[in-house]
């Protein structure tokens, strides 16, 4: 069997260092603000109720959060802030000056190719539709991700300085839908993240070492194996092996 070798890796050096960074670093932003919101489990002020909450007043359960007590939350919470704002700016610089945003970018027919690859997860397809880099329901996701990522940002900071940055928190509708819009927006990427997960997890195991290393062959690709959640996880025998060299760059 001919093998094909690229000199280039799945995944540059910038890309994998941010997402290692960045999982690690929403992790604890997300446990450090569940224990902040402990400290008033409510949207509304004192003695008001907010419509849109079922579980106004209701405690987060404590094995979810993080940073122990309040001051040590946010200290955690802020620092983590940093963090996360910078290792976004450097990935979304990075993959716009790369050219890597063309693998991401919303592009005629993608709503098709979605609805294709929900066929085929529903098995009213047979097999595996064609894709590129990433199917058209991981581009949807990550595509979004960094949007509801500035969301929060925006919002977290609207909380944080309600007084200063009194014209950013009365854009939002005040202090209070403020407080709900980065709950929500906080809620909607961690579903995200652990839809990723899972499908990474379920589907495409061998990612993880395009992620870590770059390495990659598409002999183990989701498309060569016909893989579903938890099926078709190893590749065929006569799966073309391609594959691009493990790499610092």
């Amino acid at each position: 069997m001919t093998t094909r070798t690229s000199p280039r890796a799945r995944h540059h050096w910038v890309v994998r260092l941010t997402h290692w960074i960045n999982a690690v670093a929403f992790t604890i932003m997300v446990g450090s603000g569940l224990r902040i919101f402990n400290a008033h489990p409510s949207f509304a002020r004192i003695g008001e109720t907010f419509r849109l909450n079922p579980w106004e007043g209701k405690h987060i359960p404590a094995w979810l959060t993080f940073g122990g007590w309040l001051g040590g939350a946010r200290h955690w919470h802020f620092a983590m802030m940093w963090v996360l704002v910078t290792t976004g700016i450097v990935y979304v610089g990075f993959i716009y000056l790369h050219g890597e945003w063309r693998d991401l970018v919303p592009r005629k027919g993608d709503w098709r190719d979605a609805i294709e690859m929900i066929r085929f997860y529903t098995y009213a397809r047979k097999h595996h539709p064609h894709q590129g880099k990433h199917n058209a329901l991981q581009k949807a996701t990550y595509f979004v991700m960094p949007f509801v990522a500035a969301m929060i940002v925006i919002t977290g900071i609207a909380i944080w300085k309600p007084v200063t940055l009194g014209w950013l928190t009365g854009m939002l509708g005040g202090y209070v839908w403020a407080r709900f819009l980065h709950f929500s927006a906080m809620l909607i990427l961690v579903a995200l993240s652990a839809v990723h997960v899972f499908m990474v997890i379920s589907v495409d195991p061998y990612s993880l070492r395009s992620m870590i290393t770059g390495g990659h062959s598409d002999r183990f690709s989701p498309e060569a194996r016909n893989a579903r959640p938890f099926q078709g996880l190893l590749p065929k025998p006569d799966a073309p092996a391609i594959v691009a060299t493990e790499s610092h760059s």
